[in-house]
Formats: structure tokens, C-alpha cells, sequence
């Protein structure tokens, strides 16, 4: 019974409101019958059927006889020929989809798409011109191959191409070769994937196993336990006798709750072929299009023949659909028919590529590299009219040069000046420094994996979780973190649920102290253990049983074993039982989508998709209503204080949403009346029940109560529904389910009719305990200035307590709070606009009082608290800035109530009206969109899946590492990652300016000072090592005294691009400075012939400048260096070092082999080192000279002027000193020093 496609003519649409669906979103329907044999199949006459078509019947061909020892076949599938299906299934040529044009609005016109995936992003034929393209869009790549191309040019360029294109080529093939490692394993993912086997049912119920890149629309495939679904699958069948399967779904949204799928009704119970071609017969399926919806699902399956009678329709939902990626478990076998494929598959269409996050330093670097060019720009024109006017001045005086007969052009002309700008541009081309975007990539990658994952201090032993760097280019923007937006439960809690508090009965149960009982304080005993509540002795009492039995069973042992705790109900049972408790219980274990199974001990394991459902279901089952099983039609619940079976037959479930915060099953209970089960948050579930309950105000005192201590709050309800109001609810909740348009909103408007009039049980609450080292984590942030906002969906009070807890708040903090209600009489922007302004007032005023009473020293003490409510009316763009300028002038925020829509919105919103640097962080799927539109998202590995690791750019198991990752390696990275840019900019502008100073003495003729061999190796071998190492490696003071001094985090968080570009403005004005000593002290003192009475040669003075500059540039960056290790020497010293034999070999290759390009070089370097200015200049005098006044204003800054780092560098030494006098005095060893409370004002 494979999927074929039915397209309907225009008159045929126009008749049926069944086919309206397919004319408006383009889409044809699906011919069950496609899988029958061809002589009951439709699929030859399908282009011609619509509602009422009569078809004739081809006649029968003679059917073998059946042999009685055949074992009967399972299912029948597709009459299919199995052939490979390398791109796209042709439909003019696949008997069965040969008129599914337009299925699921295929844009290739007549083809599927085909269910081969490609996640690499080249092949060897497209690899080389990509890669290049992909390359040389970044404006420096593109930049240095005009140079190049110019530098082919005959008789234009001053130096020989080989200087621009050897070191392009190295940044280009180091580009290469990462894109190449990391497309090879794409490939090898992607065969691995393509070519995985699945069992296709073909005639006769045979089953041949097929790769998955051949499977096509329409195919039925029967997949086995512990397998991939190969594609997106509506369910026809199980093994399971309940009609279901259990499905993972880790690959999708990471969540390792299993997950149950329903049968489609119409095929639950047909397991053989004959079942199935009598159902094929005359139906068709109908599909969305393709979308990227995995929890969403809206398609039907129709009668053609008779479209008006009943059950005509029936709906498909996401629970009849098996998503590719999701692996099949605890059940034997299921059969499907394929859908979606390849690419229009929903794990495929949610693979969209991460959004491009450009940092703030690659933004400066661009108007630095920007900035630059235009400086290159107006040295070339000002040096080519200095050509151009001694060219004027010397073309008579220097006849003896004889220009004329070289050059026929020579003399001053326009031409010769625009000539003489590219040469100059040609020549001084290196002013932007070539290798500067590849090292700072090369940087980013060993910080990365070197530093960052590396780090022992961010790994979480007991749920063995690494930290893990899932992006590489946002190192230096940890540095900068001016706000943290974090969501609460399992962010900042452990997300492991206790069930603590009841609301039932009119009692509040779960406080009362237990002492005078002889019974543990439940207080006192780990609420993650469901039966703390019933240490309760009123509550105990309440439900029938004695408490000093009850608390005789083990914690460990009662919840889990499938006897033993029934038996100890049962003898602990006394007394009756208080029907309203009764009925709580009983709702919380049937209003819920919980799993129970058998583990292999004998235990009952619940698999629930929340944490707060499976506490809730635990604790019922310790108090006696234990869920025993579930499948789609019914809920059975064990009464363990009498061991009775009861069955609730489920008529619908009206599903939880973000939107709905609530959800409901309508069930027939064993008393044969139709209830309605409702939980849902206080704000729903009280505005649904009956006016004027007597509960009513006894709960919501509760509630306040249980918000106040922190804990998570539901409300519980029901109602009883009479047959005939439920038929008629019935009738318009299975036409929204059919819908073919907007079935979300009718749904919902169903849903809403229904869920009113409720009888109000009682609340829940539920403790969720902060994760260990949050409260110092968020100290730590807040005392470094960094803005730490806390978004959740829990009520005001809880909000408020758990800040309160983690020391978000505290308690001499003044809080201003920002409610809905305080909206209610605004008429429009005017005057929410004015209420928003009293509350800014009132912030203003509250931090007076505080600096009047605490002093001022104590900074901003007001605490800010913002409802959802509230919030959805002041993001309007009116508020915007208003609205900003109130939470930023708090020192913390908490936003309650919001949604996840909401939480991305905030994000973007500070972003935008503060142009800060947004960190995001949670744990759900939820906090996706929050974690994508920060600048950094960080993903907690909890317990509600791998949702928010996917999307993130940083992930790790405990919030407590955010502190670790910001203050201590985001500094350092931006310190270490602007120190690459400024000193990539500092020797290059070395190494321009000496070609500059020599045009002065060359008739600004734009030759080179140095050989072709020396310009292509500066970058490359000589001062390529020392900077990755320092970047990586680099510690302006030690990691425990970051930590302990958060506000050294202010240095690069306050950092701005006018103080980057001032910072690089002295690194070049230094450089120009070094640049004059290391030309003209050569330069001058090498006039005088050498040791055997020649003169140095142009070569030998060159060479000479070029060892001069590779030794201060080296040195230089010794001196910024405060963390040495045997790396860091072995990289600045052999950077040096190597210097000497590269030239001897360099002199002597010409002799060896001679070649005109080596020519010049020939015996230079025994000619320069034979002489003493050689040694007195290029090795003592320059570099000292050079960094004589850098060192000098160095120990100014210090000594008159010093940073926060630099005193506390200083208390350092002396521990260290301390420590060391001790040893050698024979003294026990001090404890160590820690910087000075008292530091001053940060100086950035």
C-alpha cells in the first residue's frame, strides 16, 4: 500500500471540498491503492478519478495457486522494480507516481525529490573553482590577486610576482585543506547514510532490503527495533498489540525520552496483504508541503468513492508520523509508507546553515584594513609625484643614464604618474598584511581546542560531559559580554523535579513538621525522592494510610519495585480515604502523556517528555495511583491500596503548547462518565473554572506561598462532561482535526469550548534546586559589571525566589516591578508610555534612597522584575527605548511569564537599542531562538534534550562555567586577538616603511630594497610562529587571580573601536619610529668598504635592514610577552636563530646551482658577517634604539599611571617573592597573596 499521487482536474476541484486543499497549496493527493497488485490497482486510471467516478475493472489475470507451506506474508507493498535512483525519480517513467506531477510541490517539475541526502558541500570537480570563489569574496584575498595579476604586468611591477603569489597560494591552500578535511568527513557521513539498508515489501508481501538513496515516494518500507526511520514514514503498522511504537528522537531535538506513535486507525490491526488491498481501494492521502515542523503534522486520509459517508475522512497528525532520524525502540517492527524524501524530509529542511555571527574585532579589522588601503592609496600618489618631479628635474642632468632609450616615455606625463601609483601600490602592497585573516583563523582554532576544550575545570564528571567549542570565531567576543540572558529551569536549576507541596482538600500538605510523629522532616529528605511528600502525616492520613507504616520503606527501593510498595500500601492502609485527595491523585496519574514500562529488574520506569510531568506521576504512584500502562485508546490506573485495575478510555487530548500552557484529556472513566482532566499553569486553569468555588481563594493563598519558596506551580481541574455535549463537541473538534485550513486555530477554538466551567482540585508544586556554583557564578559576572537577566515562564513570586537564591537579587536590594496590570487602564502608546516612565522614576528614586542610606560606593542596588504581559506591550518599537534604558539602568532583571518568542525578542532588543554584546544561554528547545539571536549562545546539556547544544556556539553541562568561559578565557582571547591584529599591522608597516625610506634615495623609482626570496619569507618563516604562539598561550596574569578580581573584566568588556584604532594608531606611530632606526643606521654606517676594500652592495645593505627588522619585530614581541613557556622561546628564538643559516644557505645556492634569480645573493652573507657594522647595526644598534622608548613609556605607565592587571601582576611577584625568601629562609611558606579588595578605577 505505497503512496501514489492524484491529481484532480480543474472541474473535479471545483466540485469536491475535499480536493480545495490540493488547487490552493499546489499539492495532489496520495492513491492508496498504488500498492496493490496491478489488476485491482487504480494508479492506471488515477489522472480521471474524482469524487463519484465509477472505474472500470481490468479483467483479472489467473492467480497461482498458493503453496500451504508458505509462511503468509506480513504486508504487501509497492509492485516496484528495484533499480538504482542515482538523482531524482522520474515520474514519467515509475509506474506508480507516473501522475504526481506536482507531489508535495515539488519545484522539478515531474520528479520527486530523490532520498539520497548530500550535506558535502563540494565534489572533485567542483572543489578547486568553489572553494576559490567561496575564497576570494573576503575583500584582502581578493585584494592580493589584483596584486598579483598587476605583478604579471611586464615591465610594470617593481618585484617579481613570486613576492605576492607564493604567500597568497600558502593562505589560500591552508584555507583549502581545512575545507577539504572537513568536507571528507561530510562525504563519509553522507555514504554511510546513503547506503544503509532498509526492507521494502514488494508483491507477495516479499521483503527485499533496499539502500536508503533509492527509496522513492510511495515506497512501504518495514523498519525493525533500534533502526533509523529512512525518511519520513505516515505508520500503517506495528508488532506492538497496542497499535504504537516508542520512538527516540536525539537526532532531531536530542531529547532521549521515548516518544510514542499511533497507528493510522484505518490500518491498526491489518498485518496481511488481503487486509490491505481491501483498504487501498478507493483512498487517497493528503499531505502539507514540506516544512521544517517536526512536532506539527496536517494531513487526511479520504474515501473517493464516497466522500459524504461516514468516516470519510480521517486526519493524519505528527503522531502518525515516523520522522526520518528518529530510531524505532521497544517495538519489533513497524511498516510505513514513505511521504517526504531526501531533502523534503524534516530533519533536512531543518538543516539550515547557522546564522553568519561576525564579531566585533572582525569589524574593526575590516575599517582598520580599510582605513589602511586608503593610506597605501595616498603614499603611492604622493610617492609617484615625487617620481614624476625628480624625473623633471633630472631628465637633461642625467643624459648619461640615457632614460630615453629605455624608457621612451620617461618625463613627467599623466600616464607616467598613474604608472607610477601601481608600481608603488605593487611595492608597498604589504602595508595590509596578507597573513593577517588566515592567523587570526589559525589562532581562533588552537584556542579552541587547545585552551577552551581542553579545559579540565569546565568538564562535568558525573554526566561526562567535555566542554565543547561548536564554533571557532567568537573567542574574542566572549571578552566583551556586556549582558547574560539566561533562561531558568535546567539553566540555572538542575531541572531534577521533586514533588513537594499539595494544595488539596482545602490543606496545604507537605509543610507540616513531622517530629511530634516520629517521622523524618520531609524538608530534611532529598525532595528528588517522590515519597518525601508523604512523610506528610496529614496527607497520608487523608489518603487512608497509617504514616508510621508508610515510612518504614527504603526511599530507594519503594518507588521502584512493582510489589513492594503495593504490599506496603496495602498494610499501611487504615481508616477511609478523603475523596477529594482521592480524585487528585487519581487526576494527576491520568492526565499526563507519561510512558510507563517494565525495566529489565522488574521496575516500573516512566518515560516522560518533562521532568515536572514524571515527579508528578512518581508521586501519585507513591501514594497509591500508580499509571500502570497507556496506549492511545485507554489509560489503565493500579489503585495500590486495593491492587484494582482502572481503565480510562482516552476520547481526545487536547495537547500542552507554549500558547495553551495547559493541557487536557477527555476520557470515559470506569464509572462510564465522561470527564475532562485539565492541568495547566494558574493563569489559564484559574480564568476556566467556576466563579465563586470556595477552593478557589484557598488555592491562590497557596499558590503565593509555594511561589514564594521558589518552587514550580499547576493548577489542577476537572469537569464532567454529559453525552450529548460531548457528541456535539466531538462533531466540531474531528472537523477541526480534518481541516484542510488553518487546523492549529481551530483546534485551539475547539479546545477552548470545551475547557470551562472546570472544578478547581488543588496546585502542585515542584522543587527544582539551583545547580551547584550558580549563586558565585552570577556574583562573580554582576561584580564585573556584566548585566545578568533572568527569562522564565514560572509566576513573579518564584522568579523572585530563585533570584533571591542564586543572589541575582538580594535582600538590600530595592525591587521595582513592572505588571500587567499596571497597563490594564492604558488607552494607548501615550500613556503606556507615561506608566513606563513612572517606573522609570521610580528606579531613579529607589537607587537614591539606597546611595543616601548604603552609600554610593555600593553601586546600583535596584532590582528590576518584568511580567510577560507587560513586556508583550512594551516591545512595541514606541517603547523600545524606554524600555532599555529602564532594565539597563537595574542592576539585575528578571522577566517572568515569557514565552520563547518573547526571550528572542529581548535579545534582539538590547542588541539593537544598546549595541552590546549579547550572551544567551538555555538548556530547551525553547531557548533556541534566544541562543541564535545573541551574539554568543550557549547551550546546557541538561536533561530537555540536545536542542539548545545544536544551536549553539558553545555548550557545557552546569551553568556555573558561563563565569569560567566570560571572565577568564573571553578576556583573554580579546586581549590575545587584538594584540594579533596590532602587531600584524606593527611589522608590516616595519617592513613598507623601509621600502618607503629607500625610494628617497632612488628617485621614488619604486624598486625593492630586498630580493624576491627574502619579501615572500618574512610572513611566512619569520614572524609567523611567535604571534600564534603568544595568542594561544598568553596570560597577562594568572587564571586564579582573573577569577578571583572579576572587575579585570572591565578592560575588555569597555573596550571600544575608538580605543582599538587608538591603540593601533601608537603601534604605528612605535613602528615608524622602529622602521627609521632600522633602515638609516645601515644604511649610514655601511658607506665604507668592507674587510677586503669593496663597497657593500645595495644586496649587502638590504640584507643587513632585513636582519635588523626580523630581530626588533621578534624582540618586540618579547617584550609584550608575560606567560613564557618553552613554546613561546622556542618560537621568538628559533625565529631568529634560523635567520642566519636561511641566508648562508640563500648566499651559497647560486654557486651550487645558479640560477638568475638568485644571483644578487651571491656570497652576501659571507661579505656582511666578515665586517663589524653588520653586527654593531643589524644586531645591537637598531633593535636597542628601537625598543629603547617603548620599554621607557612602558615603566612611566606603570610607575605613575598602572592598570588594574598590572597591580595585580605586581602583588603576584611579590607572593611569589614572598614564597621564595621563605624557602630559602627555611620559613613554612605564607599563604598566598591575593590582589588587593582596593584596587582603583579600572583604566582601560
Amino acid at each position: 500500500m505505497a503512496v501514489a499521487a492524484h491529481r484532480h482536474t480543474s472541474k473535479e476541484l471545483e466540485d469536491s471540498d475535499l480536493e480545495q486543499r490540493d488547487r490552493q497549496q499546489g499539492r495532489p493527493s496520495l492513491n492508496l491503492a498504488a500498492n496493490v497488485p496491478s489488476h485491482t490497482s487504480l494508479v492506471s486510471h488515477s489522472s480521471a478519478v474524482g469524487p463519484g467516478t465509477t472505474l472500470p475493472p481490468p479483467p483479472p489475470p489467473a492467480a497461482p495457486p498458493p503453496d500451504p507451506d508458505a509462511p503468509p506474508p506480513v504486508f504487501v507493498g509497492e509492485w516496484r522494480d528495484v533499480k538504482p535512483v542515482t538523482e531524482k525519480v522520474d515520474v514519467s517513467k515509475h509506474p506508480v507516481l507516473r501522475c504526481c506531477e506536482q507531489l508535495f510541490g515539488c519545484v522539478t517539475h515531474g520528479e520527486y525529490a530523490s532520498n539520497e541526502v548530500k550535506t558535502a558541500k563540494y565534489t572533485w570537480l567542483t572543489f578547486l573553482p568553489v572553494n576559490l570563489f567561496e575564497q576570494f569574496t573576503r575583500i584582502a584575498n581578493l585584494y592580493f590577486l589584483v596584486i598579483a595579476i598587476l605583478q604579471l604586468i611586464p615591465g610594470l611591477a617593481p618585484t617579481s610576482w613570486f613576492t605576492t603569489v607564493a604567500p597568497l597560494v600558502i593562505v589560500l591552500a591552508i584555507n583549502a585543506i581545512k575545507e577539504i578535511a572537513d568536507d571528507y568527513y561530510r562525504h563519509k557521513q553522507d555514504a554511510d547514510i546513503n547506503n544503509r539498508t532498509v526492507l521494502v515489501l514488494e508483491e507477495g508481501g516479499r521483503e527485499t532490503p533496499v539502500p536508503w538513496r533509492d527509496l522513492a515516494v510511495g515506497d512501504i518500507v518495514k523498519v525493525v527495533n533500534d533502526q533509523e526511520f529512512p525518511s519520513d514514514l505516515v505508520f500503517l503498522s506495528s508488532s506492538d498489540t497496542g497499535d504504537l511504537c516508542y520512538v527516540e528522537t536525539a537526532n532531531l531535538d536530542g531529547e532521549t525520552n521515548l516518544k510514542i506513535k499511533n497507528c493510522f486507525a484505518k490500518t491498526a490491526k491489518k498485518h496481511i496483504a488481503e487486509d490491505f488491498r481491501e483498504l487501498a481501494e478507493g483512498y487517497v492521502i493528503r499531505c502539507e508541503p514540506p516544512n521544517p515542523q517536526l512536532y506539527r503534522f496536517e494531513g487526511s486520509v479520504a474515501r473517493v468513492a464516497d466522500p459524504q459517508g461516514p468516516d470519510a475522512e480521517l486526519p493524519l497528525t505528527a503522531d502518525n508520523l515516523l520522522l526520518r532520524g528518529s530510531t524505532l525502540r521497544k517495538t519489533d517492527w513497524v511498516v510505513g509508507v514513505v511521504v517526504y524524501t531526501g531533502v523534503e524530509s524534516r530533519i533536512m529542511m531543518n538543516r539550515t546553515p547557522a546564522p553568519r555571527k561576525i564579531t566585533q574585532l572582525e569589524r574593526h579589522m575590516n575599517i582598520l584594513v580599510a582605513t589602511m588601503f586608503a593610506l597605501l592609496f595616498i603614499i603611492a600618489c604622493l610617492m609617484a609625484m615625487g617620481e614624476q618631479i625628480w624625473q623633471k628635474a633630472h631628465v637633461d642632468d642625467d643624459w648619461y643614464l640615457q632614460y630615453q632609450n629605455k624608457y621612451p616615455d620617461f618625463g613627467p606625463s599623466f600616464k607616467g604618474w598613474v604608472v607610477g601609483v601601481i608600481r608603488w601600490i605593487i611595492l608597498l602592497n604589504g602595508i595590509i598584511p596578507i597573513s593577517l585573516y588566515v592567523t587570526i583563523e589559525v589562532v581562533k582554532v588552537f584556542q579552541c581546542k587547545m585552551v577552551l576544550d581542553n579545559d579540565r575545570l569546565m568538564y562535568h564528571p558525573e554526566t561526562d560531559t567535555p566542554f565543547s567549542c561548536r564554533t571557532t570565531n567568537l573567542n574574542e567576543d566572549l571578552g566583551q559580554v556586556q549582558y547574560v540572558l539566561s533562561d531558568k529551569t535546567g539553566t540555572l536549576t538542575q531541572n531534577v523535579m521533586g514533588f513537594v507541596w499539595v494544595s488539596a482538600a482545602d490543606h496545604l500538605y507537605g509543610k507540616k513538621d513531622c517530629k511530634s510523629e516520629g517521622l523524618p522532616n520531609p524538608s530534611h529528605v532529598d525532595p528528588r525522592t517522590p515519597h518525601s511528600l508523604a512523610l506528610d502525616p496529614e496527607l497520608v492520613r487523608g489518603l487512608g494510610y497509617d504514616p508510621v507504616a508508610l515510612a518504614r520503606e527504603p526511599p530507594t527501593k519503594s518507588n521502584k519495585s512493582m510489589r513492594g510498595h503495593a504490599n506496603l500500601l496495602k498494610a499501611a492502609a487504615e481508616g477511609e480515604p478523603n475523596p477529594d485527595l482521592e480524585a487528585f491523585f487519581l487526576h494527576l496519574a491520568v492526565c499526563n502523556t507519561v510512558v510507563p514500562a517494565i525495566s529489565d529488574e522488574g521496575h516500573f520506569v516512566y518515560q516522560a517528555s518533562s521532568p515536572d510531568e514524571e515527579a508528578l506521576v512518581e508521586g501519585a504512584a507513591f501514594l497509591g495511583f500508580r499509571l500502570y500502562s497507556r496506549t492511545p485508546e485507554k489509560v489503565v490506573v493500579e489503585y495500590l491500596r486495593t491492587g484494582d485495575l482502572y481503565e480510562y478510555q482516552i476520547m481526545a487530548v487536547l495537547e500542552f503548547n507554549s500558547d495553551r500552557k495547559r493541557m487536557s484529556i477527555i476520557a470515559r472513566c470506569p464509572d462510564n462518565k465522561i470527564r475532562l482532566f485539565c492541568k495547566g499553569a494558574d493563569t489559564m486553569i484559574m480564568t476556566r473554572v467556576k466563579p465563586m468555588q470556595p477552593r478557589t481563594q484557598h488555592v491562590r493563598r497557596d499558590l503565593e506561598e509555594m511561589a514564594q519558596a521558589g518552587y514550580r506551580t499547576l493548577c489542577i481541574a476537572e469537569k464532567e462532561i454529559s453525552e450529548p455535549a460531548y457528541a456535539k463537541w466531538a462533531e466540531t473538534y474531528k472537523a477541526a482535526c480534518v481541516a484542510t485550513q488553518d487546523r492549529e486555530g481551530k483546534v485551539a477554538a475547539a479546545s477552548e469550548a470545551i475547557e470551562k466551567d472546570m472544578d478547581l482540585l488543588g496546585a502542585t508544586a515542584v522543587e527544582d534546586k539551583l545547580q551547584e556554583g550558580v549563586p558565585e557564578a552570577i556574583e562573580a559576572m554582576l561584580e564585573a559589571g556584566v548585566g545578568v537577566w533572568v527569562l522564565t515562564g514560572d509566576k513573579v513570586e518564584t522568579a523572585i525566589s530563585i533570584a533571591l537564591s542564586c543572589k541575582l537579587f538580594t535582600e538590600e536590594m530595592a525591587l521595582v516591578e513592572v505588571r500587567e496590570r499596571d497597563f490594564e487602564a492604558a488607552k494607548d502608546l501615550a500613556e503606556e508610555a507615561a506608566i513606563l516612565r513612572r517606573k522609570q522614576d521610580e528606579a531613579h528614586m529607589e537607587q537614591s534612597r539606597l546611595e543616601a542610606e548604603l552609600g554610593a560606593e555600593r553601586g546600583n542596588m535596584v532590582g528590576l522584575v518584568l511580567e510577560g504581559g507587560a513586556l508583550a506591550r512594551l516591545l512595541k518599537k514606541e517603547h523600545a527605548g524606554q524600555l532599555v534604558d529602564l532594565c539597563t539602568g537595574c542592576k539585575s532583571v528578571v522577566c517572568c511569564r515569557v514565552s520563547p518568542m518573547q526571550k528572542a525578542q529581548v535579545v534582539k532588543l538590547v542588541q539593537r537599542e544598546r549595541k552590546a554584546i549579547v550572551l544567551g544561554i538555555g538548556d530547551g528547545a525553547n531557548d533556541v531562538g534566544m541562543i541564535q539571536a545573541a551574539h554568543i549562545g550557549c547551550g546546557i546539556s541538561g536533561r530537555e534534550g540536545r536542542a539548545a547544544v545544536m544551536a549553539s556556539d558553545y555548550s557545557f553541562a552546569q551553568f556555573r562555567y558561563v563565569a569560567r568561559l566570560v571572565l577568564l578565557h573571553g578576556r583573554a582571547a580579546y586581549k590575545r586577538n587584538t594584540e594579533v591584529v596590532w602587531y600584524s599591522f606593527y611589522k608590516n608597516w616595519i617592513y613598507n616603511m623601509v621600502l618607503m625610506y629607500y625610494g628617497f634615495v632612488s628617485g621614488f623609482s619604486s624598486q625593492p630594497l630586498f630580493t624576491s626570496g627574502l619579501i615572500a619569507c618574512f610572513n611566512v618563516i619569520f614572524t609567523s610562529a611567535p604571534i600564534v604562539a603568544f595568542a594561544v598561550l598568553e596570560q597577562d596574569v594568572s587564571m586564579a587571580t582573573v577569577l578571583a578580581t572579576p572587575r579585570l573584566y572591565a578592560e575588555t568588556m569597555l573596550a571600544t573601536r575608538k580605543q582599538f584604532l587608538l591603540e593601533q594608531l601608537w603601534w604605528i606611530v612605535l613602528a615608524s619610529f622602529h622602521s627609521l632606526c632600522i633602515y638609516f643606521l645601515p644604511m649610514y654606517s655601511m658607506t665604507t668598504v668592507d674587510s677586503e676594500g669593496l663597497y657593500y652592495s645595495l644586496v649587502d645593505v638590504g640584507t643587513t635592514i632585513y636582519t635588523g627588522m626580523i630581530i626588533t619585530v621578534n624582540l618586540k614581541l618579547a617584550t609584550r610577552t608575560r606567560y613564557w613557556t618553552w613554546i613561546n622561546h622556542l618560537c621568538i628564538w628559533a625565529s631568529i636563530i634560523i635567520w642566519w643559516p636561511f641566508v648562508i644557505g640563500y648566499s651559497a645556492i647560486f654557486e651550487v646551482y645558479p640560477m638568475s634569480g638568485v644571483a644578487d645573493m651571491a656570497g652576501v652573507a659571507l661579505r656582511i658577517m666578515a665586517g663589524p657594522c653588520f653586527w654593531l647595526t643589524a644586531c645591537l644598534l637598531s633593535p636597542a634604539m628601537s625598543l629603547l622608548p617603548d620599554l621607557t613609556q612602558l615603566t612611566f605607565q606603570r610607575t605613575f599611571a598602572p592598570k588594574t592587571y598590572q597591580i595585580c601582576q605586581e602583588q603576584e611577584w611579590k607572593a611569589e617573592l614572598a614564597v621564595e625568601m621563605s624557602r630559602r629562609l627555611g620559613l613554612d611558606n605564607p599563604a598566598p597573596m591575593r590582589p588587593s579588595e582596593e584596587l582603583p578605577t579600572v583604566q582601560v
